[in-house]
């Protein structure tokens, strides 16, 4: 299985692009970990195709319901079991770091949705958290490792054909010593290379995927989920999703929005779900 595995990893690894220090280069290396198949096939390719060692990396997974004694209500539960689970395997330490404001309270506080063109829910509860925690952390040469890819949408190709490397601006500080930078290692990997790395590492998928049936591993109620995965975390999460449909009423304001039209919860999980499965059955893991 090793072999097999490495074989395929270093097929994979492509060369740093040319602004990019070696990873020797920097003192702390940081691999954002959602507990997706995107997140363990990134570390996978560090380890066995760019042969950073284990011991040099680091699991930050990003809570967006807040501090762990919130209960999970946009995490998943069983998401901290699986995490330490991708620790073992990984053979790489996991740290769990989160905004002092869940997401649902956001909303709440914003009186509207996260949208495509404002994706707060990531810039709230993952970038500006990392980048807090990094200032915190002292002078040092630091490297933010995340699992974007470009075959994932038309919008993150045009992103990531031009921005695969960059400075992490609101946490760099040459002035303190503290330099930061930001690397999407996997931008170039299909959805069917991401599973088979998994498969030759032997790492069970996350239990969104074959429990629940959508094939983001993101927030439970994502914005991104189509009728098909949103009508199967509604019935999975009855309560949750009621809480929802309510406060779409109280806020004013719908999660989603078809062709600029705003669509209810109740009427989105019951539009036509054809195209949506061919969609989600071509991203899920087969005969895992």
């Amino acid at each position: 299985m090793t072999t097999n595995l490495i074989k395929y990893a270093e097929e994979l690894a492509i060369p740093l692009p040319r602004e990019m220090p070696d990873f020797e280069q920097y003192n702390h290396i940081h691999c954002c970990m959602s507990g997706g198949k995107d997140s363990i096939a990134l570390v996978l390719l560090l380890i066995y195709g760019y042969k950073v060692p284990a011991n040099r990396l680091k699991l930050i997974h990003f809570r967006v319901d807040g501090h762990p004694n919130q209960p999970a209500y946009f995490d998943y539960e069983e998401t901290d079991h699986y995490l330490e689970y991708c620790s073992k395997k990984l053979g790489v330490k996991l740290t769990i770091i989160a905004s002092d404001t869940g997401l649902k309270q956001r909303i709440e506080e914003r009186g509207k949705w996260p949208s495509p063109s404002t994706l707060y829910c990531s810039s709230y509860q993952k970038r500006d958290t990392y980048a807090k925690w990094v200032r915190s952390l002292g002078p040092g040469n630091y490297l933010c490792l995340s699992g974007e890819r470009s075959n994932e949408s038309s919008r993150r190709a045009k992103i990531l054909a031009t921005q695969n490397f960059k400075v992490y601006k609101a946490a760099n500080a040459p002035t303190k010593k503290r330099f930061v930078d930001w690397y999407r290692p996997i931008h170039h990997l299909s959805t069917d290379e991401v599973w088979k790395l998994m498969k030759l590492a032997d790492i069970e998928p996350h239990p969104c995927y074959t429990k629940y049936n959508v094939s983001r591993c993101s927030c439970k109620f994502c914005i991104f989920l189509s009728p098909t995965e949103m009508n199967n975390i509604a019935k999975a999460f009855p309560s949750e999703f009621e809480e929802l449909v309510e406060m779409e009423k109280r806020l004013g304001h719908t999660m989603k929005f078809v062709k600029g039209k705003s669509v209810p919860l109740k009427e989105f999980i019951n539009r036509d779900k054809s195209q949506n499965q061919l969609a989600l059955d071509f991203d899920l893991p087969c005969k895992w």
